[in-house]
């Protein structure tokens, strides 16, 4: 695998600091899926805040990114902790298929990448990251 999308993400998203060890995690076959999971536990401190476009429990509920969903329905690569690892779906199947399962689970886009932290006691949090 030459592992494309996941460098995407990374330079794209991540916070400049955590870069380079969750590019280690999600490139490497025996630490990724535990590399998905602590990037969902820890989103906070990774993700790049300028690049949060949307963020919210109910973030899959919201009119607005119900209509981002819409407009951008492309084919996704989606990574999971558990449950389905590297699928390629159109947007709107993997939010309701990652709205389903209660692991860890991120949509990569061409342009955005969607968040589904793990679901814990008290919620989950869900993120929209964009680009620009």
């Amino acid at each position: 695998m030459d592992y494309l999308e996941e460098r995407r993400f990374v330079r794209s998203f991540i916070r400049e600091t955590k870069r380079e060890r969750l590019l280690y995690e999600l490139t490497t076959p025996k630490k990724r899926s535990s590399g998905v999971s602590r990037f969902c536990h820890q989103a906070d401190d990774f993700i790049d805040a300028s690049r949060i476009r949307m963020k919210g429990s109910d973030l899959d509920r919201q009119p607005e990114f119900q209509r981002f969903v819409l407009e951008h329905n492309e084919i996704c690569y989606v990574l999971s902790a558990d449950f389905w690892l590297d699928e390629h779906l159109p947007l709107q199947e993997a939010v309701e298929q990652a709205a389903m399962c209660s692991d860890a689970v991120l949509i990569l886009g061409s342009t955005f990448a969607v968040v589904f932290t793990e679901a814990m006691k008290g919620g989950r949090d869900k993120y929209l990251l964009c680009e620009e």
